[in-house]
């Protein structure tokens, strides 16, 4: 039995990363999509009068609150479903709802208040997201 050089040492470990990107893609998603539906569900309890959201009791919030509050409840749920399935609208639905909340609390955060926690938490998973892709497309063109 030979002994491997350097370079094809090299390659198989390229070759056994690029198998595991699709995957580590697939598990992203998937717990992106856990995420969102508990975001979606919590928007509900807000309408449902469950739980008070930083606008206060669903009854009592103003116009812009209450538009907001449905808007990410089924943008939420519904990108929540697209992830979960795989399908490119999910990927879609998903940014739009993560920009969304981030610019309802920061370019608008005179109406609906800063929250840097969620800003963050969208910030971040768009950024590994795309880095994810970037890597699994460099792969893809060796």
């Amino acid at each position: 039995m030979a002994a491997m050089s350097v370079r094809d040492k090299n390659a198989v470990a390229d070759q056994e990363r690029a198998s595991r990107l699709p995957l580590m893609i697939e598990v992203y998603a998937r717990a992106l999509a856990v995420v969102m539906m508990v975001l979606g569900l919590r928007q509900w309890a807000v309408i449902l009068g469950v739980i008070a959201s930083k606008g206060g009791m669903f009854e009592a919030m103003s116009t812009p609150w209450q538009l907001a509050t449905m808007h990410l409840a089924v943008v939420d749920l519904v990108a929540s479903v697209g992830l979960w399935m795989r399908a490119a609208w999910g990927n879609v639905l998903w940014i739009y709802a993560a920009i969304s909340e981030i610019a309802l609390h920061t370019v608008f955060a005179g109406t609906f208040r800063n929250n840097v926690p969620i800003v963050a938490f969208h910030l971040l998973t768009i950024s590994g997201f795309v880095a994810l892709r970037f890597l699994a497309r460099r792969q893809a063109t060796k």
